[in-house]
């Protein structure tokens, strides 16, 4: 009898001395990063009735920041990170006066739409670790981003157009696809990333002291780098 009770003892703890073997090979970190973001635009057909977005000024001329922590599990090369990630946005779209341009008397008269958002991004990354010794790591990773607006702390400025009370209305959801390649030295990292946008980012345009609206079909893309300490 207590041959056959130790040998159900052993059966059932077996399970979780190799659940614990495994946990041993699992890694949990967490991090801090911070770093700098600059949008590009593809929708070269961006215009508010008369006014063109300027094709040759694609990629916006101010740059963002970006705040995160960040969580990750790693198994073997594998890994699985999230990361909570407040980001300020800053867009600067120029556009040309096309009824001027038209005429033959254009006349570059300062017509800009500045965007400052203010938002917190939510990753979910899946990565690989194709270079990896004790101290120095490279590897490439990729997965979903949502970035959700906070609307109160957005800010829109349209100079020089002839209509009164311009505002865009904005999703309050955008979602991308990322890749990225990462650098790791010791604790330090470095990452480069690309965000492909999935959806559109605006509804339309209004001008409420006429209630004219405009479309549009704008999609950001980002392109991020980060300097980061994983513990």
């Amino acid at each position: 009898m207590r041959r056959d009770s130790l040998i159900a003892v052993l059966i059932a703890v077996l399970p979780f001395l190799t659940v614990a073997q495994e946990m041993d090979k699992t890694k949990f970190n967490v991090g801090v990063k911070a770093g700098f973001q600059a949008v590009t635009y593809n929708d070269p057909e961006f215009n508010i009735e008369g006014y063109k977005f300027d094709t040759n000024n694609i990629q916006s001329n101010k740059i963002g920041y970006a705040f995160s922590l960040f969580a990750r599990v790693t198994k073997n090369r594998c890994y699985l990170q999230t990361e909570g990630t407040f980001g300020i946005t800053n867009h600067s779209f120029d556009f040309q006066d096309e009824q001027e341009k038209v005429d033959g008397n254009f006349i570059p008269n300062n017509t800009v739409y500045d965007l400052r958002t203010y938002c917190i991004q939510v990753p979910i990354l899946f990565g690989f670790n194709f270079i990896e010794t004790d101290r120095y790591c490279l590897s490439l990773f990729t997965g979903p981003r949502t970035k959700i607006l906070l609307p109160s702390l957005c800010k829109q400025s349209f100079k020089h157009f002839k209509y009164d009370g311009l505002e865009e209305i904005l999703h309050t959801k955008t979602y991308y696809w990322e890749v990225g390649l990462g650098i790791k030295i010791s604790r330090v990292f470095l990452d480069m990333t690309f965000d492909a946008g999935l959806n559109k980012v605006t509804s339309h345009i209004i001008s409420h002291s006429d209630g004219k609206i405009f479309t549009t079909n704008r999609h950001d893309n980002i392109l991020s780098f980060s300097v980061g300490f994983i513990f």
